[in-house]
């Protein structure tokens, strides 16, 4: 196969020689913070506005536990056009005070307190206790021209408290990194690294940097903490306050939008790789999975399935596209289809862009780019139409049947092949200059494809996979995947740490190439299929389980590995379908409870030192402990347990946290423990989602706490469940009675299994144990919707 040299550069450090001497003054400046002290206050209806001898400092209380702060010169800021990155800018009055002395003005609401010195205009964060959390100890504006446009430089210097203290969040970043304390991270758009501007601390607050321009977080001198940005009229932030990180994240999603549902197909497992030639191919790999009774619901075509760029226009090695969709759903597959921002000259379509001026850049030279070739504007709103037009028109059709399920939105940072910097920076935008807007081009994008298919139709749920993504894009239907990586254990582990520290940036799906992306990999090589395997385990407890990657030769399905690899990747996708009434419950948390699947230590476990520098562990869900095994040839992995009881998945043997142990881990096993007052709901095994009815369920109980489980149903892929079309069965487990309660069931859809069968397992040692079905239970429960308490 001819393999262009597609997503392959070298990464180069993002800021401009401008910006790193920025962040090296503000280290020097951080000795001497010049005082501006306030010189009059006036308190506003939602807040405060404080007059410093430098500026004015605006303190709006967006909610009890949300300060907006912004910072600029006394005649105002400069108005521009809106990023759209905030979904909700109308907030219910809520009450505070304020206080003031000869020294302090105190601003108080029901959760926290801002505290402005007088004398340096320093602003303290307190909890009603009394805690510090942080200071925002000074903030500057500087004047520059970039890109033409004569603005500032912005930066503002925290206060950092304890040693202990630790950093996450900012998005997705490659270097292995998980706590971000003493590190500096660089928020721009490139492949493999995504800019998400939401910093969560361990001290029990989040900062959410409201500027969309190319910024900096620098810690390198840990007590403090300095946010840079190269665009700005004003500095401009939101204060979180938490202290859990669910309530930070949760604050956040409410400022930039709530991550809808995902069909239920979503879940399941997705085949793909670099790439499908053809449709008899296309056809031949799905047939060939039913043959083999391998669970899977999704396949992909990745790119060059068009004529030319930009077209949408199906080439002729797939000569009957709606034949090929029909053949692939008959065979209960959803297939999603790779679309790029960039236009080739020689189609209606580029003519179109190109006459209309919607065209950002048109003349690429170096990397994949050639002269001519041009990205379009998607912060036109025309052009976005457009976009949107062309690709419902000949591929989603409006949600008819033949039309595609799914969008592979790729190279939308937008792509910077042949140049050290984002593309945008020097460009101008249909908002204005694209260094202002540099980041937020894959929201544009990404909104434009899920409003209009939003508008074709409300049969089909919307799912994005996107190389890219900003505060915001959640709203989309976007999963995020973690880039063109390569297919080494060095990278594979760090993805881990780059997927945490996504997640609790707020970002509830992700995923990465199983296997890695670039440099391939050798099928026939065992240890290359040693990574494969390792990274598949970790894949299926990511929250999007997808396999990707170029390979040599080119076959990626799971059946091309040999018969033993096979059979371990087999068992975990297997284990995968039958957790589908925990995920598919878990995602409806994520939507109706702003939750995160997905969960570092430290969510769970914030004040436990050991919990927030680990980041190579994590939870899926409230129950399970996954530890991947990052390490060529390891038969065993280091695995710290937080302070609970646990399981061990595979054996049920019972043991205590707070410890650390070294955990088997032949091949074909990854360590997994279950939180002791887990209710582990698991589906009969399935070749695709909804193949059949999950009845019966098992319920596995793990004794040892009290524990809740809500299980969550729907029609599976439309949107009826937004209009109330969906059920919900809440359980608790009583470990002082030993009695789980099945609650009466809430809500109903058309469709819905009205009797259902729920065989109750209380896990012991060698009982309750694996992916298979335990061959006894305590209790079998015909349930029809009513409340049932069971003595196991």
């Amino acid at each position: 196969m001819n393999l262009q040299p597609r997503r392959i550069f070298s990464r180069i450090a993002v800021f401009s020689s401008l910006i790193i001497l920025l962040s090296m003054a503000c280290v020097a400046r951080a000795q001497w913070n010049p005082p501006n002290p306030v010189t009059s206050f006036t308190q506003i209806s939602d807040g405060l506005e404080v007059h410093q001898t430098a500026g004015v400092l605006r303190i709006q209380v967006t909610s009890p536990a949300i300060l907006h702060i912004t910072y600029g010169p006394e005649s105002g800021a400069q108005e521009h056009p809106s990023d759209g990155v905030l979904a909700k800018r109308d907030w219910p009055p809520a009450q505070f005070t304020v206080e003031s002395d000869a020294k302090t003005i105190t601003l108080t609401t029901a959760q926290l307190k801002a505290i402005i010195d007088r004398s340096t205009g320093a602003l303290a964060y307190e909890t009603l206790a009394g805690q510090r959390l942080t200071t925002d100890s000074y903030r500057q504006l500087h004047p520059a021209e970039v890109n033409g446009e004569r603005t500032n430089h912005a930066e503002v210097f925290f206060a950092i408290y304890g040693s202990k203290e630790g950093l996450y969040g900012l998005g997705q970043h490659q270097a292995g990194v998980w706590n971000y304390r003493g590190e500096t991270v660089d928020l721009s758009q490139e492949n493999t690294d995504i800019a998400i501007p939401l910093l969560v601390s361990s001290n029990g607050y989040g900062i959410f940097w409201n500027n969309p321009s190319r910024s900096q977080v620098n810690n390198r001198f840990v007590h403090m903490l300095y946010l840079t940005a190269e665009v700005a009229d004003k500095v401009d932030y939101y204060f979180l306050a938490g202290p859990e990180p669910d309530r930070i994240i949760a604050h956040y999603r409410e400022l930039t939008g709530d991550a809808p549902m995902f069909g239920r197909w979503a879940y399941g497992f997705w085949q793909c790789k670099n790439k499908y030639q053809s449709q008899a191919e296309l056809e031949s790999v799905a047939a060939k999975y039913r043959d083999l009774h391998i669970p899977v619901d999704n396949i992909v075509q990745d790119w060059f399935w068009w004529v030319n760029m930009g077209e949408m226009k199906w080439n002729s090695n797939y000569p009957d596209p709606p034949a090929l969709i029909k053949t692939l759903h008959d065979e209960h597959f959803h297939l999603m289809v790779s679309i790029w921002p960039y236009f080739r000259p020689g189609s209606k379509e580029y003519e179109t862009m190109d006459k209309n001026g919607w065209f950002i850049a048109k003349t690429q030279v170096g990397g994949f780019h050639p002269v001519g070739q041009a990205l379009y504007d998607p912060t036109n709103p025309e052009a976005r139409k457009y976009y949107w037009d062309n690709a419902n028109t000949a591929l989603f059709k409006n949600g008819a049947p033949d039309g595609v399920d799914a969008w592979w939105l790729d190279t939308d940072e937008p792509e910077t092949e042949g140049r050290a910097d984002n593309i945008l920076v020097d460009h101008q935008l249909h908002l204005g200059s694209g260094a202002r807007y540099a980041n937020v081009f894959p929201n544009f994008h990404t909104a434009g494809v899920a409003d209009g298919q939003r508008a074709a139709s409300d049969k089909k749920r919307v799912f994005i996979l996107s190389r890219s993504a900003y505060a915001g894009s959640q709203r989309n239907g976007v999963t995020a995947w973690s880039g063109d990586v390569l297919s080494d254990f060095v990278t594979f582990q760090r993805q881990i740490s780059a997927g945490l520290n996504y997640a609790i940036s707020g970002m509830p799906y992700w995923t990465t190439d199983i296997g890695g992306f670039i440099s391939g990999g050798d099928l026939n090589d065992p240890k290359f299929r040693e990574l494969f395997v390792r990274w598949f385990q970790f894949g299926t407890f990511s929250p999007i389980f997808r396999v990707h990657g170029t390979r040599n030769p080119s076959e990626n399905e799971l059946w091309s590995y040999g018969p033993e690899t096979q059979k371990i990747l087999v068992d975990y996708d297997t284990l995968r379908y039958r957790l589908m009434p925990y995920i598919y419950s878990e995602a409806w948390r994520v939507t109706s409870e702003r939750y995160t699947i997905m969960r570092p230590l430290v969510m769970d476990w914030r004040t436990d030192v050991r919990a927030q520098n680990t980041g190579d562990e994590f939870m899926f869900g409230p129950s399970i402990l996954v530890n991947p095994v990052y390490i060529q040839g390891a038969t065993s992995r280091s695995v710290y347990l937080p302070k609970a009881t646990w399981y061990d998945f595979w054996t049920g043997e019972k043991l205590e946290g707070e410890q650390t142990l070294q955990a088997s881990a032949p091949l074909a096993r990854l360590p997994l423990y279950v939180r002791a007052g887990s209710i582990l709901p698991l589906g009969p095994t399935m070749e695709w989602t909804t193949q059949k009815p999950e009845d019966p369920t098992e319920l596995r109980v793990y004794p040892g706490a009290d524990g809740d489980f809500t299980l969550y149903e729907d029609e599976n892929d439309n949107y009826n469940y937004e209009k109330g079309a969906h059920a919900t069965i809440s359980m608790h487990w009583n470990d002082a009675s030993q009695t789980l309660t099945i609650g009466a069931r809430e809500g109903s859809f058309p469709g819905m299994l009205e009797k259902r069968t729920f065989r109750v397992v209380l896990v012991k040692s060698a009982h309750g144990a694996g992916v298979a079905a335990s061959e006894t239970a305590e209790k079998t429960v015909a349930y029809s919707g009513e409340k049932v308490r069971v003595k196991p």
